[in-house]
């Protein structure tokens, strides 16, 4: 399964009725996501969110991941959300 957009994702938990997992197991996963993505450039964030009444890991990043690059749709079987975000960067101070 290729990675889904947030929206996506919804769509396809409710659809199939998927498990639901706890934000512990989400945490586990999570840990594991980051070592298994530390060497993609165009990660810019790695998160829990909320789908439905589950818990995913969520990915961000800057721009689609160059060609050859796969991110998993799951791990340990909680899903991964992916969302292009663009590049993260400072704001200044509001009357700075």
């Amino acid at each position: 399964m290729p990675f889904l957009k947030f929206s996506e994702w919804i769509c396809y938990h409710e659809a199939m009725k998927q498990p639901i997992f706890t934000i512990e197991a989400a945490r586990a996963a999570k840990n594991k996501v980051m070592e298994l993505i530390s060497g993609v450039g165009q990660v810019n964030g790695v998160g829990i969110t909320r789908v439905g009444d589950s818990y995913a890991v969520k990915i961000n990043l800057s721009e689609q991941p160059a060609g050859g690059v796969e991110l998993p749709p799951e791990m340990d079987g909680v899903p991964i959300v992916v969302e292009v975000v663009g590049k993260i960067s400072k704001r200044p101070l509001p009357g700075k």
